[in-house]
């Protein structure tokens, strides 16, 4: 079985490397990127998207297809992450016998030592590292302000550098944050549980919405409306306010499901 594993895993690298090779240098002034694709996105750009930051014109209209997939491949990850068994295995730094010999833990306790000495490293392992009352002050204070430049990144991605992916990173850092000096339970009820599911989806749902409201206008799917620059930006910001926060939601609780 690992034979056919392996034959399966050439076949199909095999013909990835050779394309890779026959790609032009990166630095090639006549490379096709350089004097077709990226001309085109330069010279129509704002004209064909209605976008004026060309990075979201690209993300969201000529490469929206892989867009689509990436919202679709964080979100399969998180599904992945959930699936899995939790409380099966106990970390290492914890599986100890009652003297602490033979677990290779680096906090056990040491038979050899005087008595007495073994208690300040117990309590290492097993208790909790309070958080300086300066960072949580610190993380507190600045949360809001975070959470307001992310949603001016957020809202402003398509004049203006920023967009859904950035926001989303920007989100997931403030809960992040505030999971490591609150707590992860006290943070996690921050989102309604039943919103939760719905929230995660929101990037892969918008995207579905939109490519279905753009085969309707358009006859294509995922398709834009060439000379309608409003129905273009409209479109544009629910993808980028569902990446935002879907994906915001998606980070947090990658964070948030890790085991302790």
């Amino acid at each position: 079985m690992r034979g056919w594993a392996w034959l399966l895993a050439l076949a199909v690298a095999l013909p990835l490397v050779v394309g890779v090779a026959g790609l032009p240098p990166h630095d090639a002034p006549d490379a096709p990127i350089h004097t077709h694709v990226g001309a085109r996105y330069l010279e129509r750009g704002v004209e064909e998207t209605g976008m004026k930051n060309l990075v979201t014109a690209v993300l969201l209209n000529y490469r929206g297809f892989d867009t689509f997939i990436e919202v679709v491949v964080i979100f399969t990850a998180l599904a992945a992450v959930l699936a899995l068994p939790r409380g099966a295995v106990r970390p290492a730094s914890r599986r100890r016998t009652e003297d602490g010999r033979g677990t290779g833990d680096p906090g056990a306790a040491d038979p050899d030592a005087p008595a007495g000495a073994n208690a300040g490293r117990l309590a290492d392992v097993d208790g909790e590292v309070p958080v300086s009352p300066v960072v949580g002050f610190v993380v507190r204070l600045l949360a809001p302000f975070m959470a307001l430049f992310a949603i001016a990144m957020l809202f402003r991605g398509h004049v203006t550098p920023g967009g859904g992916f950035q926001a989303a990173a920007v989100f997931a850092a403030i809960f992040i944050a505030l999971g490591l000096v609150m707590g992860r339970a006290r943070v996690g009820r921050l989102v309604s549980g039943r919103a939760q599911p719905w929230l995660q989806a929101a990037g892969p749902l918008a995207f579905a919405a939109v490519a279905w409201a753009g085969w309707r206008l358009t006859g294509h799917f995922l398709g834009y409306p060439m000379h309608d620059h409003t129905a273009q930006e409209a479109m544009a910001l629910v993808l980028e306010v569902a990446i935002g926060v879907g994906g915001g939601v998606i980070l947090a609780r990658l964070f948030l499901s890790m085991e302790t």
